[in-house]
């Protein structure tokens, strides 16, 4: 039994290792998204080419990433997960509120705007497979302890 405790805070350190690791991805392609031509202003307000790379815009979606992330990782709480399936839950919600939101803004938005969208959706999809992972393991040990 003694492995157990160990087993458990690597599992941790593992979990807040995958949120900063997940921040710096989203980071990454808000940043590199950037750098894209922007179809709207070319083809539609007929703004010829080099345009000028939209700093004001990709910090403020960095920062509304990193806050969205940051309240997603308060709900999750890796330190002290321990399978709550309540928690996984509410991540979900949050994650799926915060895409839904994004999505409406999608409409004649620069690529990095699309950048972050495309992020809540992946954050959304873990979150829900985390939810389903701790259900299935909360189900299987409720039918361990019934069965003696």
């Amino acid at each position: 039994m003694s492995k157990e405790p160990d087993r458990l805070s690597s599992l941790r350190r593992w979990g807040s290792a995958v949120f900063a690791l997940y921040w710096l991805a989203g980071i990454a392609a808000v940043v590199a998204a950037g750098f894209s031509v922007d179809g709207y202003k070319l083809h539609v307000m007929n703004i010829p080419l080099p345009h000028a790379y939209p700093v004001t815009g990709v910090v403020t979606t960095s920062v509304v990433l990193t806050l969205e992330l940051v309240l997603t990782y308060a709900v999750i709480r890796p330190a002290t997960y321990d399978k709550s399936w309540v928690r996984a839950l509410c991540a979900v919600v949050v994650a799926a509120t915060a895409f839904l939101g994004s999505l409406i803004t999608l409409m004649h938005s620069p690529p990095y705007v699309g950048a972050h969208c495309f992020f809540l959706l992946c954050l959304t999809g873990g979150l829900s497979v985390l939810f389903l992972a701790t259900v299935a393991l909360r189900l299987q040990s409720w039918r361990r302890a019934r069965r003696g």
